[in-house]
């Protein structure tokens, strides 16, 4: 009779809490959608466009998988950049003592296509943080001048 209330109880409690935190680390955040995506824009019009997924990989790197095209093809490029950042205690931080630190600033290939294009950067987890942040945008690559970018998507997890 105990085994089976024991039982019971795992199949009851236990288990659901792991399929959730398993499901939840798996599917990461989602950022900005294919209906409505992140827009670079120069002068009021759209040049490029992006959405994706900011996930915990196995708990051991975290990763940005951005699709993303260019709404303007044949002319600049566009690319996805995504700054890894971690919420931890550093000297850099000043009196708060933690701060976001970005770990690594990494682009995806640039395209010229209107067609979706998808790519996947990452960057190992910090051991010094339980939380991970993309701070992620599209930019318009440009040769003699500043590259325009898009507002910042700032997906996160904890770990």
């Amino acid at each position: 009779m105990r085994s089976t209330a024991l039982r019971a109880l795992l199949t009851v409690a236990v288990l659901p809490a792991l399929l959730i935190a398993f499901a939840s680390s798996a599917s990461g955040v989602t950022w900005w959608s294919q209906s409505k995506p992140l827009i670079v824009r120069e002068d009021g019009v759209g040049q490029g466009k992006a959405f994706g997924n900011f996930y915990n990989s196995e708990s051991t790197y975290a990763k940005n998988k951005a699709t993303y095209a260019d709404m303007r093809p044949g002319g600049d490029a566009v690319r996805v950049e995504t700054d890894f950042q971690y919420y931890e205690h550093n000297a850099t931080c000043g009196q708060v003592g933690t701060c976001w630190i970005t770990s690594a600033s990494k682009q995806t290939e640039s395209t010229t296509s209107s067609s979706w294009k998808t790519h996947t950067r990452s960057r190992r987890l910090s051991g010094n943080s339980s939380t991970a942040r993309g701070h992620i945008d599209i930019c318009e690559i440009q040769a003699w001048s500043n590259d325009p970018c898009s507002a910042k998507a700032l997906p996160s997890f904890g770990y």
